[in-house]
């Protein structure tokens, strides 16, 4: 009962109020931290392949998405969310580090966030978007990233992170990964990956997990 009664709260939109009142608290703590945690620590970037400077859309497993989301917002990017209730602070939190936050569900509301992406793409900024979100199965890439590069003709960027301090939880459904305070971290690009329009999505998708794997396996190192 108890666990019905949770899951309600985080997904049903009646309780929208209800996060929406917690966001400022919960994202303010989010954010002191991350100011702590990059004050403290030293960030570096590594690339696998040649470097890309044009519009991408860059993808990761969920479980990097805690370091990464701020990673790219320091580069100004866009993010997909779920516009499930429980993640407003989230996503109050993620524009304050420097994404444009765009929400939305399976189905049209889904169409429409993509339509946005792709514009962004088009005018030449990049997205950012967990491959596997926003609730798995974990490391399975959907179609989502394959649909809007394609539709954008960009290409796809996989990336993962690492640190001296890293841990993962496997506990969680994505073995989500944090850093520490004082710590020393790499964030990973791998090579970009060009979808061509006539691929069938199966291909592009086995590409796509195989340059997650990659850097994730770079990352492990």
């Amino acid at each position: 009962m108890a666990d019905k009664f949770v899951a309600t709260l985080k997904r049903d939109p009646r309780f929208s109020w209800f996060w929406r009142m917690l966001s400022p608290a919960i994202a303010g703590v989010m954010l002191a931290n991350t100011k702590l945690m990059l004050l403290t620590s030293e960030v570096s970037l590594r690339r696998m392949g040649p470097e890309y400077s044009g519009a991408a859309v860059y993808v990761n497993w969920h479980k990097y998405a805690p370091f990464l989301c701020i990673h790219h917002g320091s580069y100004r990017r866009w993010l997909l969310m779920s516009s499930a209730p429980y993640l407003e602070p989230a996503a109050r939190w993620c524009g304050w580090v420097g994404l444009t936050v765009v929400r939305g569900n399976p189905g049209e509301r889904s169409r429409e966030s993509l339509a946005r992406l792709t514009e962004s793409l088009q005018h030449g900024e990049s997205v950012c978007l967990s491959a596997d979100g926003p609730a798995g199965p974990p490391f399975q890439a959907k179609t989502g990233c394959v649909e809007l590069a394609r539709a954008a003709s960009v290409p796809i960027v996989p990336v993962a992170c690492r640190s001296r301090k890293g841990k993962s939880s496997l506990k969680r459904w994505d073995q989500m990964y944090t850093v520490g305070k004082f710590d020393q971290i790499e964030v990973i690009y791998g090579e970009p990956i060009f979808i061509d329009s006539s691929e069938p999505d199966n291909n592009a998708l086995e590409r796509v997990r195989r340059g997650l794997d990659e850097v994730g396996a770079f990352g492990a190192r």
